[in-house]
């Protein structure tokens, strides 16, 4: 890891095991999913249709679940999450299998500088209108440390 503290997702020993979001029709948003995620090489790992798909590449990361199958009963809507991808080009397959399948475009795949130097992401809403972030992060060679720096600030 640089003194900027910035490592790629597979290299920096995230800590989260699982993330999971509830959507209304597991079938539907399992299509979908399966078309946008399988890009990345994510596919169902556990498959509890109808109340719940699990996805990941060995283990189950992210999962899609009815409200019913979450036993606290809460369901929130409209949830933002990010997948890191291992280059531009996988970027823009991923978001044009998103718009096939269904999203709806928030913004299309470009460089936002202003999020960080190194930045390049899309961003769409699934079909729940959870937002859905793609991103892929270069470290420049002399990149400038933001680590410590608020959007605003940027």
């Amino acid at each position: 890891m640089n003194p900027a503290g910035w490592a790629p997702p597979e290299e920096a020993g995230l800590m989260l095991y699982h993330a999971a979001i509830c959507i209304r029709d597991v079938e539907r948003s399992a299509r979908f999913y399966d078309s946008v995620l399988g890009v990345i090489g994510m596919r169902r790992v556990w498959d509890l249709t109808p109340d719940a798909v699990g996805y990941g590449i060995g283990r189950a990361e992210f999962w899609i679940q009815t409200p019913a199958h979450q036993k606290s009963g809460n369901y929130s809507q409209h949830c933002h999450y990010a997948f890191a991808c291992p280059d531009r080009d996988t970027l823009k397959r991923l978001f044009e299998a998103a718009m096939e399948a269904g999203a709806k475009s928030e913004a299309e795949p470009a460089l936002v500088p202003e999020i960080r130097a190194d930045y390049f992401g899309a961003m769409f809403q699934d079909l729940d209108g959870n937002k859905v972030e793609i991103l892929v992060y270069r470290e420049p060679e002399h990149s400038e440390d933001f680590s410590n720096r608020r959007k605003d600030d940027l």
